[in-house]
Parts: structure tokens; C-alpha cells; sequence
């Protein structure tokens, strides 16, 4: 077993946010030059780097198994060293990225932390006393356990989570408290531990920390770059390969662009996306990675409200909903010359992709004309 000091250091390395974690660090003696510089915190460095590499790739930071005070302290060095990356990096796209990365991984980690199989309370109250929230349980924590917080504390952490079960309208309340399950208040948790790492990025760091660290910056860019390159400006931070998004309709492509950036969009707006993109060809694997940006993903439920979408439960393939519907929910934003002579988001992808192969066959001939007229002039010449 290990001993209480490195299980604390344990503790603290899954969850390098935390005001203990800054103190820890701080008491260490460690400097910013030993940081970025010392050859003995080359490890925290380099897992640094795979840090933002991994928020890059996956949306998601890995939490290692921690044997050992050394590694521990590796890994919660290297929390504020990818914060220094990303921040002289200094890309929106990527401090995004980064903030709910490392958020989603903390919600990953609580969810399977001790409250929900040794009933262990202490972790609930220690992420509710760090984030100023007056914690009720009603039982021994597990994931359907009742508990309650007062409801300005919910509404401060909701206001982003847009899907209706957390309208407070839909909540139980009692005498200004809004009752809850463990794991809905761990998902509240999530936004709390996002909306701390995504305020005080960028950090103001000096121009000569930032050339110190310009290596693996530089490494870090270049593959930001390659990743957008390879994957599109519309596919990027998804790694799905859609057909041709170029020609998708403004509506999905706004729908899309939310998914990516993290933002929680309704229940109307992801049965519309989910359905046509099921329609143009993506399997229900590709859709539900599109989803993993989202700040409440769930692949369980996710999983099956896409296949239920997909008509593979039962026997009703659902397409996307009308562009009226679209309009009547909301979805409908940025209307173009082509919306105003379709009715069907699905008729808008089949119109575009027509008239860019319409353009694309004019261009073809006009090359060839003119590689013509150069071969006549030569032969005249």
C-alpha cells in the first residue's frame, strides 16, 4: 500500500486545478526557471507537452496510475506547464480545446473515484468547499444518490448546459434547494472545474519564458496545423471525415461548429445534426465521436440515443427535420441564396454538391480549352 503522503500527492496530481495543488507546488521551493529549464523536471515537461497534444487529439487528458510520490509530482508539475504551452501558443482554438480537456478528465476521474464505490464523502465535500458550493447529501454517495445545493449555486454552473432536464423549471426544488443525483452534481462540477481553467487562460507569460519553451511549442503548432490540414477547416479538433461538409447547410455547419468548440447545444439541434449526418453516410461510431467535445458527454447515453436515431433498434430510420422545424426550434441561422429554394436541409447538400460539380466540370473544360489554344499557338509557332 502506498503511505498517506503520496496518496495525497496522488490526489492532487489527478486534480492539478485545485487551490492544494497551486500550494503544494508553491511550497516545493520549485521556480519557473527549474520548470522550464532544469534538467531534472525534463519528464514534467515532456508530459506537459503530451498533455496539449492530447487535448489536441483526443479531447481528453489521460490520468496515468500513480505509483509513487516522484511520479506523482511529475504529473502535477506538468499541469502547469502545458498551461505555460498553451498559453504562449496563444491560439482560441486551443485554449478552448485545452480548458475542456482537462475538464472532462477531472469529471472522468471523480466519476470513478471512491464516492461511488466506497461511499466515501470526503471527495464530494472537498470539490464543493473548493468551488463555493453548499453541498447537502441525503445518503451514502453512489451515482443515483439524492443530493441538493441551493439554486443560485445551480444556475451559476448551468447557464451553459442547454439541454432541458437542467432548466431549473424541470428540477425538484425545496425550500431554495434543487435536489439532484451525485452524478448530475458531478457534471455541474465539470462546468465549475472548465469555467476556472478557461478564465485565467492565457496566462501573461514573458516573451523570454516563451522562447525558453519555443521547442516544444513549435512541435505542438506544427501538429495543430498538420491536424487542421488533414482533417479541414470544418473537420478539425473531430477526426471524422465527413463527406464534403463544405456543402453542408448553414444550420448544420453552425450545429457542428458548437459541437466542436464545447458549447452544450440543445436536445432539437443534435437530433437535427445527428440525423442528417446519419443520412449523408456516417456511421453511428463517427457521430458519437463528433460528441465527445460536448461538456456533458455521456457515450452510453449518447450511444444510444444515436442508435435509436439510426433506425438499428427499430424499424424507423429517422431523417432530418424540415427546414421549418429547423425554424420553429431555433436551428435555423445564417440563411443563404440557396436556403430561399429548398425546404429540406438534406435538399440544400444534395443542390450544393450538384452545382460544385457543376462548376467543378465548367472548370475542367475551360482548362482543357485553354491547354487547346497553348498547344495551337505552339504548333503555329
Amino acid at each position: 500500500m502506498m503511505d498517506e503522503e503520496v496518496v495525497e500527492t496522488a490526489h492532487l496530481s489527478y486534480y492539478p486545478f485545485l487551490a492544494a495543488a497551486t500550494s503544494y507546488v508553491e511550497a516545493s521551493g520549485i521556480t519557473l526557471e527549474d520548470l522550464i529549464s532544469g534538467a531534472a523536471l525534463e519528464r514534467a515537461r515532456v508530459r506537459g507537452k503530451e498533455r496539449v497534444r492530447e487535448a489536441i487529439r483526443a479531447g481528453a487528458v489521460r490520468k496515468p496510475r500513480v505509483m509513487s510520490r516522484g511520479q506523482a509530482e511529475i504529473e502535477l508539475l506538468s499541469y502547469p506547464f502545458a498551461r505555460i504551452l498553451v498559453s504562449c501558443i496563444n491560439n482560441a482554438h486551443l485554449i478552448r480545446r485545452f480548458a475542456l480537456a482537462e475538464a472532462k478528465s477531472a469529471y472522468m476521474a471523480l466519476k470513478e473515484g471512491s464516492t461511488f464505490t466506497g461511499g466515501d464523502t470526503d471527495l464530494l465535500d472537498e470539490m464543493a468547499l473548493e468551488f463555493e458550493l453548499h453541498l447537502e447529501l441525503l445518503g451514502m454517495p453512489h451515482e443515483h444518490a439524492p443530493v441538493r445545493i441551493p439554486f443560485p449555486e445551480y444556475l451559476r454552473y448551468t447557464a451553459n448546459l442547454r439541454d432541458k432536464r437542467w432548466k431549473l423549471v424541470n428540477r425538484a426544488l425545496d425550500k431554495g434547494q434543487v435536489n439532484l443525483r451525485t452524478n448530475e452534481f458531478l457534471r455541474i462540477l465539470q462546468e465549475a472545474i472548465h469555467a476556472r481553467i478557461r478564465k485565467d487562460l492565457p496566462l501573461d507569460v514573458p516573451p523570454t519564458v516563451c522562447e525558453s519553451v519555443r521547442r516544444y511549442t513549435n512541435e505542438l503548432e506544427t501538429e495543430l496545423e498538420a491536424w487542421r490540414k488533414q482533417l479541414g477547416e470544418d473537420e478539425f479538433e473531430t477526426g471524422i471525415r465527413m463527406k464534403d461538409p463544405s456543402s453542408f447547410p448553414p444550420c448544420i455547419k453552425a450545429i457542428l461548429s458548437n459541437l466542436r468548440e464545447g458549447v452544450n447545444v440543445p436536445h432539437t439541434a443534435r437530433f437535427a445534426v445527428t440525423s442528417f449526418l446519419l443520412n449523408v453516410g456516417l456511421t453511428v461510431d463517427e457521430i458519437i465521436e463528433l460528441y465527445r467535445s460536448s461538456p456533458d458527454f455521456d457515450e452510453e447515453r449518447t450511444r444510444y440515443q444515436v442508435v435509436h436515431i439510426s433506425g438499428e433498434m427499430g424499424s424507423t430510420k429517422y431523417t432530418a427535420p424540415s427546414c421549418s422545424t429547423m425554424r420553429t426550434y431555433g436551428n435555423c441561422v445564417d440563411s443563404d441564396d440557396v436556403c430561399e429554394k429548398i425546404w429540406h436541409p438534406l435538399s440544400y447538400y444534395k443542390m450544393r454538391l450538384k452545382l460544385k460539380r457543376k462548376t467543378e466540370r465548367s472548370k475542367s473544360a475551360s482548362q482543357k480549352e485553354t491547354e487547346i489554344d497553348e498547344g495551337k499557338t505552339e504548333s503555329e509557332g
